[in-house]
């Protein structure tokens, strides 16, 4: 009988251990694989952070001496606006009591009833100018008896041309000819002449 024999229980004893041994090699040489492609893929995540580092000491290099030379203009201006609001500042705070009252105002109901009572009061001018339209009639038409009456504020109307008169006879006058002056006698100029000579 097989089982029975000596040499098979010998392998049987050593087949067990032996086969637990190469599976546990099989599992380590996988173990180690997995590792490997671990560290590898590490290496990789390192090289892309060291090219996106370099990538980024490139940029801050770049700019930074733009910033640096913008620095002092940034100061400066800042200051300048601290100034500026410190001179404003004062006029402001001045002004602020009086806009304060103007916002009273302004938010008071009669100032809101303004556009309202404007418009009632515009209505009531157009009643009045369509109520005196007869009478600025009635006056024009009196205006022609009375010399040209017209009542203040009324449009007047166009007056009627007055007849022109005839033209007046035009007389013929005779224009007198210009006669120039006579020189000075030349006697005058001579006793000067001889008065000089004596002085």
């Amino acid at each position: 009988m097989a089982d029975s024999d000596p040499l098979s229980q010998m392998f049987n004893l050593f087949a067990a251990p032996l086969a637990g041994t190469i599976q546990s090699f099989e599992q380590f040489r996988k173990g180690v694989d997995e590792f490997l492609r671990g560290v590898d893929n590490f290496n990789r995540t390192m090289e892309n952070l060291n090219e996106t580092t370099e990538r980024i000491n490139r940029l801050v290099s770049d700019v930074e001496e733009p910033i640096r030379a913008a620095i002092p203009q940034m100061t400066r201006t800042v200051k300048a606006a601290d100034e500026m609001m410190q001179v404003v500042s004062g006029p402001a705070m001045a002004a602020a009591p009086g806009l304060d009252r103007l916002a009273k105002t302004l938010t008071t109901p009669a100032f809101t009833q303004l556009p309202d009572q404007l418009g009632q009061f515009s209505d009531i001018l157009g009643d009045l100018q369509s109520r005196l339209g007869p009478l600025t009639q009635l006056a024009e038409s009196a205006g022609g008896l009375f010399g040209g009456f017209r009542l203040p504020g009324m449009a007047a109307s166009k007056p009627e041309p007055a007849p022109a008169p005839p033209p007046a006879p035009v007389k013929k006058t005779t224009a007198k000819k210009a006669v120039p002056k006579k020189a000075a006698p030349k006697k005058a100029a001579s006793k000067k002449k001889a008065a000089a000579r004596k002085k």
